[in-house]
């Protein structure tokens, strides 16, 4: 138990968990859970689970690290990225993570689209035809 200490993020100076549970039928609740420690964040899933069904799917994410990322330099990250759909983050439009995607959702529903000339792994996406995934 020691060495899940060493789970702080030193920018925040805080342990934070994602955790989604799914009835394997329907999309998953996705909770965002920081604490000072990870026996503090660990407390409030136990509680989670001791309500939850013995059927469910469970995953836990650990936040490593949060940076603090303006548009345009989202977008050149984007652009120079030479597999698209291969996001290894999550992303959080806020600091609390109340509007927040892992990065399987943003893979599993294509939330960065390459341009149209895009080949993957050969070149970049086009910044210009660089979809969001929201119409």
């Amino acid at each position: 138990m020691e060495k899940l200490g060493n789970m702080k993020d030193y920018a925040t100076d805080s342990v934070t968990l994602a955790v989604s549970i799914s009835d394997r039928r329907h999309r998953a609740d996705v909770k965002f859970i920081r604490a000072v420690s990870f026996k503090h964040a660990w407390e409030p899933i136990e509680g989670l689970l001791a309500k939850a069904p013995q059927n469910i799917w469970i995953r836990i994410e650990v936040i490593h690290s949060v940076q603090r990322k303006r548009r345009a330099q989202l977008e050149r990250i984007l652009h120079e990225m030479t597999r698209m759909n291969y996001w290894r983050q999550g992303v959080s439009f806020d600091a609390d993570f109340k509007t927040a995607l892992l990065e399987m959702e943003i893979n599993g529903h294509e939330f960065f689209k390459p341009g149209k000339g895009h080949v993957v792994g050969k070149g970049r996406s086009d910044k210009k035809t660089l979809q969001w995934g929201i119409d």
